[in-house]
């Protein structure tokens, strides 16, 4: 009889999870007559991307002769939002028409297509067991049984634990209609200005539903919703992106190192007004645009549509950040009212001491000529800054929004990786806000937030 594991999640959840939530393997089936013997353990063995990494792992029997493995927490060492381009495998994503190869750039900042380099990645498990025959005896492990169904793949996404075991079904983010989402927390409509940078994340492939992309459609419409410009973009390896790949457990052994399909599995795509002007689209006029995900001629996904809007008529400074939402993929909010910035200065001091000895009066001839032996200036000695830490910090200010637009709100101040845009840079920021106030429409209203903002890097300052 051979040790049996079994996935506890429910539903489609056994098959593509979030790697933040409760994961847990069930073993049984430890033949009976190894169960009277001596330090009996079920063992199982993790393949994270098919073989890529094996990990090790034994648990001791319960009084049902079961054991469970938690294992989220392994899982979420092996999966992270991509914050770079790619550049694996002669696959490269684009920026400014500059290949990641010889252009490195941001992943908020890609032309085109981008994949993920370890956010979705596939787990298998299998089993076994140990035992010794007598207590302090050889360990001995048959062989492993692979009588098991613990086949998933998991991405770098959250299910809350108030919404219940196996709560988070990704089967709306699949994409095959024109109901279908990509990964983001916005519904279908957001704001953005000219010369902003935007990324859509959506899975791609066979998951357990098609999620098939063939193009990403955008059109711009002005005013009175006229098309001023339309494009379609190719998913395709040479625009950084993968035609659709039907098993993502596989490894393309074509390249050295192998490197496992789940890169195909989830992608980023460049929609932002700053994106889609790098590649030649032409907004002239356009008040709006709308961005679909498309297979076969029809929508593989809800339209997008992204309001272009100018800067706040005060004069006020926008501050743009992206922010890692709870699906792991990208979200972008432009807080367009007052914005303060300060930096906060720390100084190191010393005592330093003053008085020279003239190099000339240490030569032969100076001595000769008697010249001062010691000397000092004004301007030498006394107390001196030897280091500064110089932090910047930023208070910014939303418009007054609505309910739904506080939640979005939520998920930025909870978000542990946040990044400012200027210009093409994005640098990383820390939300310094320790508390978040939910408002409700039924009894606030419209509601302003204030958010301040600490920049990840201090201002270099040289030292004495």
């Amino acid at each position: 009889m051979a040790v049996k594991l079994t996935n506890t999640s429910q539903g489609n959840v056994k098959l593509l999870a979030p790697a933040y939530s409760d994961i847990v393997i069930e073993a049984e089936g430890i033949p009976a007559n190894i169960l009277g013997l001596y330090n009996v353990k079920y063992i199982m063995y993790l393949f994270i991307n098919n073989f890529g990494v094996m990990i090790k792992l034994k648990a001791p029997l319960d009084s049902n002769n079961k054991a469970l493995f938690r294992i989220s927490s392994i899982l979420q060492d092996y999966t992270q939002t991509d914050k770079r381009g790619y550049d694996i495998d002669n696959i490269y994503s684009r920026h400014q028409g500059n290949q990641m190869l010889n252009s490195n750039h941001s992943v908020h900042t890609i032309d085109e297509f981008c994949r993920n380099r370890s956010n979705l990645n596939s787990c298998i498990a299998l089993g076994g067991y140990e035992y010794s025959t007598t207590p302090s005896g050889e360990i001995i492990e048959p062989d492993a049984s692979i009588n098991t169904d613990v086949q998933f793949l998991f991405l770098n996404s959250v299910a809350q634990h108030k919404d219940g075991y196996s709560s988070q079904d990704f089967s709306d983010y699949l994409l095959n209609s024109n109901m279908k989402k990509f990964l983001s927390v916005f519904s279908s409509e957001q704001n953005i200005q000219m010369g902003q940078y935007h990324t859509i994340g959506f899975l791609n492939g066979e998951h357990h539903e098609v999620s098939q992309v063939s193009n990403i459609q955008i059109r711009a419409y002005d005013i009175n919703d006229n098309i001023v410009d339309t494009l379609l973009v190719a998913n395709t390896d040479i625009n950084g992106g993968a035609v659709y790949p039907q098993d993502l457990y596989t490894i393309d052994g074509a390249v050295s190192p192998p490197t496992p399909r789940t890169n195909k599995g989830l992608l980023y795509f460049g929609c932002g007004t700053k994106n889609l002007t790098n590649t030649g689209f032409n907004f002239q006029n356009a008040t709006y645009y709308i961005v679909t995900a498309v297979h076969a001629g029809s929508a593989a996904s809800q339209g997008y549509r992204f309001n272009i809007v100018g800067a706040d008529c005060k004069g006020y400074e926008t501050i743009r950040l992206a922010f890692l939402n709870s699906l792991g993929a990208w979200d972008y909010y432009n807080f367009t009212k007052k914005s303060t910035r300060s930096t906060q200065i720390n100084k190191s001091v010393m005592k330093q001491n003053y008085g020279e000895i003239p190099y000339y009066s240490t030569t032969a001839l100076g001595n000769l000529l008697q010249k001062d032996y010691y000397n000092q200036g004004t301007y030498d000695g006394g107390t001196r800054v030897f280091n500064v830490n110089a932090t910047e910090t930023i208070e910014a200010n939303t418009d007054f929004v609505n309910e739904e637009e506080a939640a979005i709100l939520e998920e930025l101040f909870l978000s542990p990786d946040v990044y400012m845009q200027t210009g093409d840079i994005f640098e990383p920021v820390v939300i310094n806000e320790t508390e978040y106030v939910k408002q409700t429409s039924a009894n606030d209203m419209l509601k302003q937030y204030i958010i301040t903002i600490e920049k990840g890097h201090n201002k270099r300052v040289q030292r004495l």
